[in-house]
């Protein structure tokens, strides 16, 4: 009975069908619209998940290749695209594309304490390292890093990277640049001051020297190409046409002059680097290390001592290589767009820049001189701690953590979860979303003060530097960084925003496609200095 439904079926269509294929007018609509059919099809499976996935809400690809773009600034994005999301009962979960495909993100406190806790065991790393091989990204970011590498090899990797922070914490060098920042400053001028520049310019500097001893001076000569070079490369990496369209960057790169010569700028680099890590190798074995203590020592030396000072564990060159790549990301441009975002909010807040001096002059005294703060004196600053806390909650300088897979269909937050499927922490989104944060877009350094709203959150709902295992491991080096610049800075000047700003309302930033942030137009501070 069946098969003779159908063969009516295929017969009415034929009988259809028949006089159009009679003129060629009739086969070409045919074959437009077959062609149609096939377009609409192609495009439908670009543009929306697979059909597992499609129970989760989701920001569609042609979506976020448009505001990423045109460059449209993150928190227009988060509001008119991920806000939205979260109205309509997503439980703060929800789905968005990446280069390498589709990943379930989220902002639930309670689902990411349950993802943290679990993931190095549950959720192993996505087996991508970085991009797409012979990328900028992938050279600079790929390789067998902290990052990107689970198991065994992390738990190694790991374990030397933390001996390493452990012992180092430069506060006497952060003290030494930051006076170097301000005799630059004194030079250059206190009024109209890019400070996202100066501060890349410092950051540069102590991730050089903490990093691998070496002194970049990018705060002692503006011109430095090591700055120039370095500056092309990340601009490089968060090109969005080179990001969506990674064929250009690799098999086609010779299309591009430019793209061409930002290679060769990181080529060259990398191999300094490469030096760098032999003639450290050969100091530590020789034992011509010169620093005094542990804590001043760059952490590429302590890396490498730690492979005879009870580690046990050893980093091949290219281990070590693509560590110092990732601290290097870490510790400069991330710590560098903090700084310029703290003092962006003290600039638009006069009242909590004030009560901050007041602080710091407690603390640090109200003389002319710059006073380096001491590693019992830095714990004393307890609101100017709340201050870099809210920042870093307000503008995160990462908008999401690295893909995990799952291994197992699970529920999170009361959204199934198939097997396979990429998951990642949106720290932009858990830090706005308003059934976690009161008023998420106003910034209240008090939420981080005892018995205040942060204390009171349940689950994970602050999470700049990830969180569990995977918590980034340099996060007290950043933090101690801003903990002996920022009071420095409020004895010495005074601060506001130029009335010409654009960044007069909001701090505009982007980033979409790159995933870190960047500020869509220069943050430039008006100073005045306290003493004559």
């Amino acid at each position: 009975m069946l098969t003779v439904v159908v063969k009516d079926k295929v017969h009415r269509l034929i009988r259809v069908i028949l006089p159009f294929l009679k003129s060629r007018a009739g086969v070409l609509s045919i074959s437009s619209a077959a062609i149609l059919a096939v377009l609409y099809s192609l495009v439908q499976k670009f543009n929306r998940p697979p059909s597992q996935l499609r129970h989760l809400p989701y920001v569609d690809r042609f979506t976020f290749l448009k505001y990423g773009f045109k460059d449209i600034p993150y928190d227009q994005y988060g509001k008119e695209k991920l806000l939205p999301l979260l109205k309509a009962g997503t439980n703060g979960i929800y789905l968005r594309c990446t280069v390498e495909g589709w990943s379930v993100r989220l902002a639930n406190p309670i689902a990411i304490k349950q993802f943290t806790l679990k993931q190095e065991y549950t959720f192993p790393k996505a087996t991508d390292n970085g991009g797409v091989e012979g990328s900028l990204i992938k050279k600079f970011l790929g390789g067998p890093n902290i990052v990107f590498l689970s198991g065994a090899d992390w738990k190694r990797h790991r374990k030397i990277a933390n001996l390493a922070f452990q012992r180092s914490m430069p506060i006497k060098l952060f003290g030494r640049l930051t006076k170097k920042m301000f005799e630059s400053m004194e030079d250059l001028g206190y009024d109209n001051v890019d400070v996202n520049d100066l501060f890349q310019r410092f950051t540069l500097d102590a991730i050089g020297i903490g990093g691998f001893g070496f002194d970049f001076n990018a705060l002692g000569d503006k011109d430095s190409q090591w700055v120039k070079n370095y500056e092309s490369i990340m601009q490089g990496m968060a090109s969005p046409f080179f990001i969506a369209f990674p064929a250009f960057d690799t098999t086609y790169r010779h299309w591009f002059k430019k793209r061409l010569e930002v290679h060769n700028s990181l080529d060259m680099f990398l191999d300094n680097i490469d030096k760098m890590i032999e003639q450290k190798r050969r100091n530590v074995y020789e034992n011509a290390e010169t620093s005094s203590s542990d804590e001043e020592k760059d952490l590429l030396t302590l890396m490498i001592e730690s492979e005879t000072k009870g580690a046990g564990e050893r980093m091949s060159d290219e281990e070590l290589r693509s560590n110092l790549c990732i601290f290097f990301l870490a510790g400069h441009d991330t710590t560098a767009n903090t700084l310029a975002a703290i003092l962006y909010e003290l600039a638009k807040h006069p009242e909590i820049q004030e009560r901050a001096r007041q602080e710091a002059i407690r603390i640090l005294g109200d003389g002319p001189e710059d006073i380096v703060p001491t590693f019992d004196q830095l714990k004393e600053l307890s609101y100017i701690n709340m201050i870099i806390k809210e920042t870093l909650r307000r503008h995160p300088p990462a908008y999401a953590t690295t893909d995990r897979v799952t291994q197992e269909d699970l529920m999170l937050g009361g959204m199934h979860i198939p097997k396979g499927s990429g998951l990642a922490i949106d720290i932009y989104l858990l830090h706005h979303n308003p059934d976690v944060w009161a008023d998420p877009f106003e910034f209240k350094p008090e939420r981080f003060a005892p018995g205040g709203e942060a204390e009171h959150q349940k689950g994970i709902a602050w999470a700049p530097f990830s969180n569990g295992g995977r918590q980034c491991v340099g996060m007290n080096f950043s933090l101690t960084e801003q903990r002996v610049l920022i009071p420095m800075l409020l004895k010495k000047f005074t601060w506001t925003l130029p009335n010409d700003s654009p960044h007069k309302e909001e701090l505009l930033k982007r980033g979409i496609a790159w995933g870190l942030v960047t500020f869509s137009d220069k943050v430039k501070i008006n100073f005045k200095k306290r003493h004559s």
